[in-house]
């Protein structure tokens, strides 16, 4: 039996949300980004913090500071050692590949266009063809089939040539 293709449509009776069928890669997709948003940041000897009480907490849940060693800040309210920071970026970036060599871009972008509500949003469907753009490159972006864009790609990517 062949495998169909990849379908989508607005559903105009649930305000534009996208409809789809025969997704191949979104339970993979999904895993993925599940397995990057329920890591332990504290093995990589790293931790979040919002006050002074979370800050102190958080110094307790890293291992200690050698003398002279300070904290860098991974940015999002987010702290580490450098190396622990080094590290996590590591694996981020390692699940970005992975998801790169597993998912089908045009999938992602449905489920992230649902996932982010750019049927409400203001500026469209930006922040998904932005995350499309970042793990798979301009030229794929480009070839993404979009709903609410606001934006031209020539806009976000520059002239083509």
């Amino acid at each position: 039996m062949e495998a169909q293709e990849f379908e989508f449509t607005e559903n105009w009776d649930n305000e534009g949300m996208l409809d789809y069928k025969n997704d191949r890669t979104l339970n993979r997709y999904r895993e993925l980004c599940k397995e990057q948003y329920s890591v332990d940041v504290s093995k990589y000897d790293c931790f979040f913090a919002f006050s002074n009480e979370q800050f102190a907490q958080g110094l307790k849940s890293i291992r200690p500071l050698k003398e002279g060693e300070k904290l860098v800040s991974i940015g999002g309210g987010g702290y580490g050692t450098k190396d622990g920071a080094k590290r996590l970026v590591e694996f981020c970036d390692n699940i970005t590949e992975r998801i790169k060599a597993e998912c089908n871009p045009q999938e992602v972008y449905v489920y992230e266009y649902n996932n982010h509500e750019c049927f409400f949003a203001y500026d469209g469907d930006l922040p998904v063809i932005k995350l499309i753009a970042s793990i798979w490159g301009d030229e794929t972006a480009k070839k993404i089939e979009r709903k609410s864009a606001f934006y031209s790609l020539e806009h976000l990517f520059g002239k083509e040539e």
